[in-house]
């Protein structure tokens, strides 16, 4: 049995193929090969899964060796129009997805999108209803080596309970505004806690202004690789950031997982899980219109009124809550 999953592109974004990856190989078992084709952005975060027999990044060239493998069942794990176009083009007999974009035609086994309604990681599993394959749970997880797992260990041994703060995200809609005094706040109670700062070189006048502000703050900003961030990540305590990758990474690896929510729904996005926390500046901060507006029209405003009027005194409670638990 050879089967292709179509998945994601964004880093944060393949995170949620994770759980139908594994359903799927603990359904046909040993005997099945499971390839992925999925964005370069997101390549890094398949690696060193077991489930997986191959890693492919899209290209212009993938329709050419997808006919040449033969796959006996194709995935769409997303909803865009051209991945389920992929899989009928390549001649693949079975082609299963949501369905979403008017694509509906393109696929042998459908499920509908329910968008607006369900979590992302449900909408995915959904698909694999109409071939009678369970799913064994919603949880995401990534995979690390023994040499990434001696790396995290050895750049965090002296950072015990570290809070990990990320301050960036790829829109500005989801950048929460006042860090600073939310991390000053909770340094009054627990000072001795090593507060990190991670983040792309876009981010590099976040953690300016946060080292500006905070005393000892340690600065990992544009230092780490993904492969390095997830073995950091994974020996932290907790991590605090806008829906961006570095969010459903802690998530995907269990640790404390606190999710501050503009212009994306936590009902769509949000972590899940024990530990997992999801703020929405959205509920409390929007009016019905512009909410409306925001998710059914044109994602995001210019003024991102919501993250910019949630208080830290909306989040402290949340951080104070789980560092109590040490």
């Amino acid at each position: 049995m050879k089967i292709l999953i179509i998945g994601m592109n964004y880093i944060g974004d393949t995170i949620f193929i994770t759980p139908i990856i594994r359903a799927i190989k603990k359904h046909y078992g040993e005997n099945c090969t499971i390839d992925v084709i999925n964005g370069s952005r997101g390549i890094d975060i398949l690696k060193e899964n077991p489930y997986i027999n191959n890693i492919i990044v899209r290209d212009e060239n993938n329709l050419e060796f997808i006919k040449k493998e033969n796959y006996d069942i194709g995935f769409a794990a997303n909803t865009s129009f051209v991945s389920a176009s992929i899989l009928k083009k390549a001649n693949i007999p079975v082609r299963v997805g949501v369905n979403s974009e008017c694509r509906g035609f393109l696929l042998t086994h459908k499920t509908s999108w329910k968008k607006h309604s369900r979590h992302i990681v449900d909408t995915i599993l959904s698909i694999l209803k109409p071939l009678n394959i369970k799913d064994d749970g919603f949880y995401t997880e990534l995979f690390l080596s023994k040499e990434e797992e001696a790396f995290g260990y050895n750049k965090m041994k002296d950072y015990k309970n570290a809070l990990i703060v990320h301050g960036g995200a790829t829109r500005i809609s989801k950048r929460y505004t006042h860090f600073v005094e939310l991390i000053k706040e909770f340094k009054k109670e627990f000072n001795d806690v090593p507060v990190i700062i991670i983040g792309s070189k876009d981010d590099a006048s976040f953690a300016n202004t946060m080292k500006e502000n905070i005393n000892d703050i340690i600065d990992f900003t544009d230092k780490l690789t993904i492969r390095e961030l997830i073995s950091v990540i994974k020996y932290s305590y907790a991590l605090i950031g806008g829906d961006s990758a570095p969010l459903h990474i802690a998530n995907a690896l269990g640790i404390y997982s606190i999710g501050i929510f503009g212009d994306t729904l936590p009902l769509i996005y949000g972590v899940r899980g024990d530990k997992a926390f999801n703020i929405e500046a959205r509920e409390k901060y929007c009016n019905k219109i512009k909410s409306f507006h925001c998710e059914y029209i044109k994602r995001g405003c210019k003024t991102i009124d919501c993250l910019n009027k949630l208080d830290y005194r909306d989040i402290l409670p949340y951080l104070v809550s789980i560092y109590k638990k040490i």
